[in-house]
């Protein structure tokens, strides 16, 4: 009985330093911004610009509540940061200023500025950069093809949209179309542009990340929302109001998605491994210990 006391208390003497060390080593590490943050220096002329980017998604790139749950949550990986700072070096692990600052679009800024104006980039695969679900559905869409970039419906500096009400962004260039839409049925039932060509993605989106489908096109799930009884019969023999488990029979099967996201893991499991591990060895080498101990003791009393 003595001899398995004996060996338990040596393999809790290796098991809890290993679960400790563990926890250290697997814990990730907290990145430190290496610079101050420049907006100030913006901010001295270009006030207005400054104060709507400081409310918006830009500016609170990295600040927003609702990100920094979902960041933590999943284990803070630094690769976010590679949108969520300005100027992230994964190399060094440190950025230049959090969130996404003016020096994100204006960079480099001269040292003569404002003398010499600073570059502006505003083509769309400068957004691509960080919203690359957008740009790629964009590229398919006839916006491109028009040569219209992000900047013509949404603000860089608020992150919104030009206009409250999206119908009004598509009537500046589709007034024919968006006359005749007042008209019809679905204006009737309180429909927008936004509704059918900017349907919302398929799937769970991130926070901030494209929530709305930018090839403007009008797919099946789309009609299939409201009009999913309808396909070939009247839609007087059908529920008129029918409930949203019932709108898409290929609900249940979309949600079977496979993410790039893999799932968060904890320190806490690998603690919990390397306490096993330390017992095992301990309770492995208790016998040999005991026996170097006695050896010792009888050396010291001869």
């Amino acid at each position: 009985m003595n001899r398995w006391l004996v060996r338990i208390g040596v393999g809790l003497a290796l098991a809890l330093p290993m679960a400790m060390l563990t926890i250290v080593w697997a814990a990730p590490p907290v990145p430190q911004s290496t610079a101050p943050e420049t907006v100030s220096n913006c901010q001295t002329c270009h006030s207005e610009f400054a104060e709507s980017w400081a409310k918006g998604s830009h500016g609170m790139a990295i600040a927003d509540p609702a990100f920094r749950e979902m960041w933590v949550a999943q284990g803070s990986p630094h690769q976010c940061l590679t949108c969520h700072a300005t100027g992230y070096d994964p190399t060094t692990d440190t950025w230049q200023a959090e969130g996404v600052t003016c020096e994100a679009c204006h960079a480099p800024v001269p040292a003569n500025h404002p003398q010499e104006p600073a570059p502006i980039d505003r083509t769309s695969q400068a957004c691509g950069t960080c919203h690359t679900e957008g740009l790629f559905e964009w590229q398919a869409s006839k916006h491109r093809q028009a040569g219209l970039d992000c900047i013509h419906c949404h603000d860089p500096h608020a992150t919104q949209l030009k206009s409250a009400d999206p119908s009004d962004l598509c009537s500046t260039c589709h007034r024919d179309l968006g006359t005749r839409f007042a008209h019809s049925a679905h204006s009737r039932e309180g429909l927008t542009c936004a509704d059918c060509h900017l349907a919302p993605e398929e799937g769970p989106k991130g926070q901030a990340h494209s929530e709305r489908d930018h090839s403007f096109r009008v797919s099946l799930s789309t009609c299939n929302t409201c009009h999913s009884t309808e396909m070939h019969d009247p839609g007087s023999i059908h529920n008129v109001n029918p409930t949203p488990a019932t709108l898409d029979p290929m609900a249940s099967v979309e949600k079977l998605q496979v993410t790039a996201t893999p799932s968060p893991v904890g320190p806490l499991g690998f603690a919990l491994l390397s306490a096993l591990i330390g017992m095992a060895s301990g309770m492995v080498l208790a016998p040999w210990l005991e026996r170097w101990y006695r050896r010792l003791n009888k050396n010291r009393n001869e």
